[in-house]
């Protein structure tokens, strides 16, 4: 049932999202929970993982605390990482790194109804 619903929100996302690429939810060591779009098999999960885990290491020499999001700007578009309950991580990716605004508001919603089915 989690699995079938965050697929449903994810899937929701690209109406949502402009140029929306793709997204994926991984746990905090990396496994994937669900993907969508050009986000198949286990890689992307564990990027996901591997980038939250590694600011938050950084930023603990300035006691930022953890994160709880990030974009990122490409010369291939906008990323979105944003941590969800149980440190599970959303990574949600655009073509267009014009829209910023729009991903992060689609990706904030995104992340609100994850963390109530995640829970």
């Amino acid at each position: 049932m989690m699995q079938k619903n965050s697929q449903e929100i994810l899937d929701a996302l690209q109406e949502s999202c402009p140029s929306f690429g793709g997204a994926v939810i991984a746990t905090p060591d990396g496994l994937v929970l669900v993907a969508t779009r050009l986000f198949s098999g286990d890689t992307p999960a564990a990027c996901a993982a591997g980038v939250v885990a590694q600011v938050d290491d950084c930023l603990s020499a300035l006691k930022a605390g953890r994160v709880d999001a990030l974009m990122m700007w490409t010369p291939g578009g906008l990323w979105f990482i944003g941590r969800l309950v149980n440190d599970h991580v959303l990574l949600l990716s655009a073509t267009d790194s014009h829209c910023a605004g729009a991903v992060r508001l689609a990706a904030q919603v995104a992340v609100q109804k994850l963390n109530a089915v995640l829970h």
